[in-house]
């Protein structure tokens, strides 16, 4: 399995254009819409990964685009899923090979869906253009992270997005509850090459070889992502912000 690592995490808001996170903690830029899905973003971009804000400006395609084999597992699939509750719905993992991860997958016997050509468009008419991979595995207890691989060298994309970026923080781990946390673990170290890290009798750290963010699924009573860690460089002691359905817990450096 090639070098995975996480790109970003989509987290559900409701009435977007009208939202800020508290304090003004992350700063959010001009996203764009995905046309052919109904829709919109923002962005906020952290030292490792970024956190894409994602609401609905046009129901009705995305209504009718999920009944599609596709669509059923796309990104934004899980806010209708989950009856527009508002929260994290999946992640990204970065790749820089899409067609060969494809072809290591279906050689597991994994089923796929993609690559599926993707492009957004700002209020400038700027495009930016990706590919997106899906697990087509309907058998799964949380909705697996999909993959992403940008459509220019990642050279090319970290120089433009660094003026973007707040330094201080980095996505430390994910969160998550699986009320099947053995089948949930064993399907993301089939599907993601993940190695434990540690276990007890409540949860599993996992982590992807090339990648030094956690993810830690624990026992619940429904499943779902619960928590996104991150560590602040600026601060000398942790605090906990419950944002939007979403646990954003901050450690110290």
């Amino acid at each position: 399995m090639q070098n995975l690592k996480l790109d970003h995490i989509i987290h559900y808001v409701h009435q977007l254009n009208d939202f800020k996170y508290p304090g003004h903690l992350f700063t959010l830029h001009q996203g764009g819409q995905h046309v052919r899905l109904g829709t919109f973003n923002r962005l906020a971009y952290l030292n490792n990964a970024y956190i894409e804000l994602l609401d609905v400006f046009k129901p009705e395609i995305l209504q009718k685009v999920i009944k599609s084999d596709e669509g059923r597992v796309s990104f934004p699939s899980k806010i209708v899923q989950d009856n527009y509750k508002q929260g994290v719905k999946t992640l990204a993992f970065r790749t820089q090979d899409i067609e060969q991860l494809k072809r290591d997958l279906e050689n597991r016997n994994i089923e796929v869906i993609g690559p599926v050509d993707m492009q957004r468009e700002n209020k400038k008419g700027d495009k930016t253009s990706w590919k997106l991979l899906y697990i087509a595995d309907p058998d799964y207890r949380v909705k697996p992270p999909f993959f992403i691989q940008w459509n220019e060298r990642e050279e090319v994309r970290n120089k433009k997005i660094a003026p973007f970026q707040q330094k201080e923080f980095s996505v430390k781990g994910i969160e998550l509850y699986s009320t099947e946390r053995a089948h949930t673990v064993k399907k993301w170290q089939e599907w993601f090459d993940m190695t434990i890290i540690s276990e007890s009798a409540t949860e599993t750290l996992l982590k992807l070889k090339a990648d030094d963010i956690t993810y830690r699924i624990l026992d619940g009573e429904y499943s779902g992502y619960k928590s996104i860690v991150i560590k602040d460089t600026l601060t000398t002691s942790p605090y906990t912000l419950i944002i939007r359905g979403v646990s954003y817990r901050f450690e110290a450096d």
